[in-house]
């Protein structure tokens, strides 16, 4: 052991960090999810195992790579600790709320757009079945058609609200959070539908993850605090789950899994993480033989936000910056992701490298304060898409793809009509009547406060529901 921690210091002292992380959520019963220890563990035991440097293309960091990984975390943190340190300042509530049933929301509503958002969804199956004959999954070669050459129009894009709408059936199916229990029970059933239909109609690791990764967030804060044993299963079981899919998309060569080496197997998972950090290396420390890459001056940092209006992708052109893929700065052709923190400093510069972290550390920690008195759908559905993309920044930034930006408008938009549009209650008409004959006609105090006793809403369990 002791000589495996001197081969290796750099991954020991990460894989520290990540175990830290782990113990403080078990032992001093912290919340794992909070933004600082997501940010950290996901950032620490992806670049320790990175460090292994089980592939050649994974060298030493340089100096500049160092400052910049190291302070983005520093100023991440800084930022959270921060908020916390006001917050306690003023004795806001700094440990998380058990989830209130919300009344005060219209479930049915919830329901049935989310519905609306799966007809949607099955538009984009469509269009891949269309294509390929038959569920992807179920053709004779999967691998085939899912390359990057196989071209399906728009289809994609409507495909895309899959996750979006396992999100939204996933809020709904649990009993502290949802009280109608025929909506909890049909949105568990299509959560269960839709990621397999996902799978089948195109087998995409993403889409796998978005679903689990969700309920796994949403379990956690509406149902019970997830240990950490449980996180190290789930990594495991994603682990087994992105070899088994790439070897079935033929992503790193071959044609099924018993014809690739079991060396190159195990290796998967460490290229799909590694490369992320020695592309992000590569590109801020160019070699002399290699052009650098441009900075944007801020334009493509927007570029998610305009995707769809086709105005960015233009000036992408244009001004010859890479799209989604990093064409220019692969180190090893074939791994193409890279660390936020690439993008953050090709748009932003130097300082952005910095300040882009902070900000978002200082907004996630006010928005996870909120998960601190009871809270509304919408806090927990936005807080779970966030901090599921920050534990996930050190493949992709996730601010620059389109699709997100549509999610994150249609989560606004139906959370603020479910609020706004209630159900009436139950014995509102009831309440009324009764209401107006007492108006009507003279009545001893004994009789009014027994009609009042019958009919108020802190006797009735509608009328309770209501006041919430």
């Amino acid at each position: 052991m002791f000589s495996w921690v001197v081969e290796n210091p750099v991954s020991a002292l990460l894989f520290s960090v990540a175990f830290i992380c782990l113990l403080q959520s078990w032992l001093l019963k912290k919340d794992f999810f909070s933004p600082v220890n997501v940010y950290c563990f996901s950032q620490s035991i992806t670049l320790a195992v990175a460090y292994l440097k089980l592939d050649y293309a994974m060298s030493d960091f340089k100096l500049k790579t160092w400052l910049f990984w190291i302070g983005a975390m520093v100023c991440f943190c800084g930022g959270g600790l921060l908020v916390r340190l006001v917050a306690k300042m003023r004795n806001v509530p700094v440990t998380c709320s058990e989830p209130v049933r919300q009344f005060g929301y219209n479930w049915k509503l919830h329901v049935l757009m989310t519905f609306g958002i799966f007809l949607i969804f099955l538009i984009g199956v469509y269009g891949y079945v269309r294509v390929a004959g038959n569920l992807i999954l179920l053709t004779d070669d999967p691998g085939s058609w899912m390359t990057k050459d196989t071209n399906y129009g728009y289809y994609p894009i409507f495909f895309g609200t899959g996750p979006l709408c396992i999100l939204l059936f996933e809020v709904a199916s649990f009993s502290k959070f949802n009280p109608v229990k025929h909506l909890r029970n049909l949105s568990r059933f299509m959560v269960f539908f839709v990621m397999m239909l996902n799978f089948f109609a195109y087998p995409n690791r993403g889409a796998l993850f978005f679903g689990l990764g969700f309920l796994v967030i949403l379990y956690n804060y509406l149902h019970r605090k997830i240990s950490p044993v449980f996180i190290l299963v789930i990594i495991s079981l994603a682990i087994a789950a992105f070899v088994g899919i790439s070897s079935l998309r033929h992503q790193y060569g071959g044609t099924s899994l018993k014809s690739v080496a079991a060396k190159k197997v195990a290796l998967l998972p460490y290229m799909y993480m590694a490369n992320n950090y020695w592309n992000f290396d590569y590109a801020i420390n160019p070699p002399s033989d290699r052009e650098y890459h441009p900075h944007t001056y801020g334009i493509d940092f927007f570029f998610g936000m305009l995707e769809y209006t086709g105005a960015t992708g233009s000036i992408r052109k244009s001004m010859r910056w890479d799209g989604l893929f990093d064409e220019s700065v692969q180190k090893k052709y074939g791994f193409n992701t890279v660390s936020y923190l690439w993008e953050v400093y090709k748009d932003l510069y130097a300082p952005g490298v910095f300040v882009f972290p902070l900000i978002m550390g200082m907004f996630l920690t006010l928005l996870y304060l909120r998960l601190n008195t009871p809270f509304s759908p919408r806090t927990i559905l936005f807080y779970t898409l966030f901090i599921y993309f920050v534990g996930w920044w050190f493949f992709t930034p996730g601010y620059k793809q389109g699709i997100y930006w549509l999610w994150m408008a249609a989560l606004f938009a139906i959370t603020t009509i479910c609020m706004k549009y209630l159900p009436l209650p139950a014995n509102a008409p009831v309440l009324d009547k009764v209401s107006s004959e007492e108006e009507g006609k003279e009545q001893v105090p004994a009789q009014g406060e027994e009609g009042d006793d019958i009919g108020s809403a802190d006797s009735s369990p509608d009328g309770a529901n209501a006041n919430v």
